[in-house]
């Protein structure tokens, strides 16, 4: 099977037409199958009261589809978060190529400017989504777990994707935060049982040895040991399009990796309340008071 991960935004009309809701919480999921091709789409629903909705949901994605018919605020905070978090695959649902002039110089020197426009019928879109392809992160067994949940007769079920290698039933992985082995009792794929997946699925996995009070959003299973980030040297960069803090020291709020985590910047030293585990050698941070609320990246040294 074919897998790909699409974040969405505002574009409730497009996933009405061609998908199916599943999970929703403050994040909504949609799913499609054609064929082979299995098509996930993430909706970041609390957006934009909640900024974590927003960047929960562009983590796993491959690709992007917003809404390009209004510049405004919040299509900003959109448009500066994909960058940030590197997304460089995606299209702009727009109704007249006015709306296009409006965007070209807006996302000119971001990771969007490859972005093509759309502005047709929504089925005949999904024939250019299907020639997109899901590209591995890691080359380990490495899944990210976005909702969990216990379940009568089953025990502790918990939905996530896998973002590299390919994992099998009844192999034991490590689990982030909770640092501990989890065994996989069994795998789901659009309700169908599974003997193994490939990177890019969205699954629902059914675990042993771990209970569902100790797993949390943003939650790897992959081959341990984890390493994690609490206090730690690195740089602060701001997006081009926000205005730097002139304080040395400053809240900060990671927003990444389906976490969000508050902390210190104090120049070149931060300081985290609780861990995050280190996937990357770079973290999306956000500082909720400003505005735009997603303000740069840490480089981490």
């Amino acid at each position: 099977m074919n897998s790909l991960n699409i974040f969405t935004y505002d574009v409730n009309d497009f996933l009405k037409t061609v998908s199916k809701k599943a999970t929703e919480s403050d994040i909504t999921l949609y799913n499609r199958k054609d064929g082979e091709n299995i098509f996930s789409f993430l909706s970041p629903t609390r957006f934009p009261e909640k900024i974590p909705a927003l960047t929960d949901c562009i983590y796993p994605a491959d690709v992007a589809i917003v809404n390009g018919n209004n510049l405004t605020r919040e299509l900003g905070e959109v448009i500066i978060a994909l960058d940030l978090m590197g997304l460089k695959r995606g299209y702009f649902l727009v109704d007249d190529e006015s709306k296009i002039d409006q965007l070209k110089p807006v996302i000119s020197k971001t990771s969007l400017k490859d972005f093509r426009f759309y502005s047709g019928n929504h089925m005949e879109f999904m024939d250019i989504l299907s020639k997109e392809k899901h590209v591995p992160r890691f080359s380990k067994p490495t899944i990210v777990i976005d909702h969990f949940f216990k379940v009568k007769s089953v025990g502790t079920v918990a939905l996530g994707f896998v973002l590299g290698g390919k994992v099998e039933k009844h192999q034991k992985l490590m689990c982030s935060y909770a640092d501990k082995e989890a065994q996989i009792k069994s795998i789901q794929v659009q309700d169908e049982d599974q003997e193994s997946v490939e990177s890019g699925t969205r699954v629902g996995l059914a675990l042993k040895n771990i209970d569902a009070d100790e797993i949390e959003r943003g939650m790897f299973m992959s081959e341990g040991p984890f390493e994690y980030l609490t206090e730690f040297q690195g740089k602060f960069e701001f997006h081009p399009a926000v205005k730097g803090l002139n304080d040395a020291s400053f809240e900060i709020f990671v927003a990444d990796q389906m976490r969000y985590q508050r902390g210190v910047a104090d120049r070149d030293k931060f300081t985290l309340e609780k861990p995050v585990v280190k996937m990357k050698n770079e973290l999306v941070v956000a500082t909720p008071n400003k505005t735009p609320r997603i303000q740069g990246k840490i480089r981490i040294s």
